[in-house]
């Protein structure tokens, strides 16, 4: 697994990574420019007192395809970045199917006092609330294209906007450049425990001026499949949230056989017409989709949410006026388009609500031996009975917390 870890100014990425490397022996990944950057800004004796703290292994590179390269080949590991600070970057890793990206948010106000608390750890002159807000929308909402001189750096008043992370969110023209992986050998570093980091034989005033070319973060959010709020002011805090993320189930980079036909119940969903509620399901034998159905009205009918049907475009309660719905169901539309003999035995229907009690006698009806649910209805008592006394397994699956939707880059 290799998890990319992205967010806005001190929202605690590096402190979730260094986490997931305690929890979870992950093997932090970080781009050279990177580890660069923030010992111009910090110091790399204070650098390298972390890296002798935390005690955990990490390894460095010259590029994003460097990096990629080597998790490619020991892909069986736990892996974890927080160098991932484009939409092109994630894209070249979102091809593989061992990534996933992990967005950590933080309301403003903790996030201010947290840059307030490191600017003072460092000697710094600390932020303004104003100056704070100012800077973090900038880096938040706008894309930098113009050059700038870091050398100013040096002055403990100036501070980036870019900075106040930590880590400078910025690139160098080589950060994504092609390299083949024969050569990865030579860009890249391991180092432990106290080890010293390994930095480019470069002085500090060859970075200057460099070019900002970074997408928003807010672009970066938006893409990413799981997300943690990071709103405490302890660790142990922090930590119990990262163990409900149960990030290491294998089920958030390859669905199981049920979260699979759940997100395509999910999917059909998104057909439904109906005013009421969206429902979708898919009908399997053995692990074969034979049909899918949303609800809505029948063929050559006025679409529900075109007024089709009067009984749900007048905010009709949950199981009243049913006489009057002229939407079919999810189910019934499946059950309809596979037919009774394409059914057959062993088969099983994913429904990402419970059924009614009139679907669930035409389930019932047609042979389907179980019923897989993820949320529940009003009716579920009488249904989960006529299953019971029909001997159709009735059970309910939660999906993982992985978005269905992805942002195109």
């Amino acid at each position: 697994m290799f998890v990319g870890i992205v967010g806005p100014s001190c929202s605690g990425k590096h402190e979730v990574m260094n986490l997931l490397a305690t929890m979870y022996q992950f093997t932090r990944l970080h781009l050279r420019s990177s580890l660069l950057r923030k010992n111009l800004q910090s110091g790399h004796s204070e650098e390298q007192k972390l890296h002798t703290q935390r005690g955990q292994t990490r390894m460095e590179f010259d590029t994003i395809e460097a990096m990629l390269d080597h998790v490619t080949l020991n892909w069986m590991d736990h892996f974890v970045t927080c160098d991932v600070n484009s939409v092109e970057g994630i894209a070249i890793l979102r091809k593989r199917p061992f990534f996933l990206l992990l967005s950590v948010e933080s309301p403003m106000m903790t996030r201010f006092r947290r840059s307030v608390a490191r600017c003072e750890g460092q000697g710094l002159d600390a932020l303004t609330l104003e100056e704070f807000v100012e800077q973090t929308d900038a880096s938040l909402y706008n894309a930098p294209t113009s050059h700038l001189a870091i050398a100013s750096c040096s002055s403990p008043s100036f501070i980036p906007s870019i900075f106040l992370d930590g880590t400078p969110q910025l690139e160098q023209h080589t950060a994504i450049t092609a390299s083949s992986p024969s050569s990865n050998t030579d860009k890249m570093t391991t180092s432990s425990g106290g080890s010293t980091p390994s930095i480019p034989d470069q002085e500090p005033a060859a970075l200057s001026p460099v070019q900002f070319f970074n997408s928003p973060p807010y672009k970066l959010l938006s893409m990413s499949d799981l997300s943690i709020l990071n709103h405490y002011s302890n660790v142990s805090c922090l930590r119990t949230a990262i163990e409900g993320l149960d990030i290491t189930n294998p089920d958030l980079l390859r669905p199981s056989w049920d979260s699979y036909f759940m997100y395509l119940a999910n999917l059909a969903a998104r057909r439904s017409n109906c005013m009421k509620r969206r429902v979708g399901c898919v009908l399997v034998r053995e692990k074969r989709v034979i049909a899918t159905g949303y609800n809505g009205t029948p063929k050559n009918l006025t679409n529900c949410n075109e007024g089709g049907c009067l009984r749900c475009n007048q905010a009709t309660p949950c199981g009243k006026g049913l006489d009057r719905c002229l939407c079919m169901h999810a189910e019934e539309n499946a059950l309809l388009e596979a037919g009774r003999e394409r059914v057959g035995k062993e088969s099983t229907i994913y429904c990402n609500t419970c059924p009614c009690l009139g679907c669930a006698i035409k389930i019932v009806q047609v042979g389907v031996s179980e019923v897989v649910y993820s949320e529940s209805y009003g009716m579920d008592d009488l249904t989960a009975e006529v299953f019971r006394n029909a001997g159709v397994v009735l059970r309910q699956h939660a999906t993982p917390g992985i978005k269905l939707d992805q942002s195109n880059p």
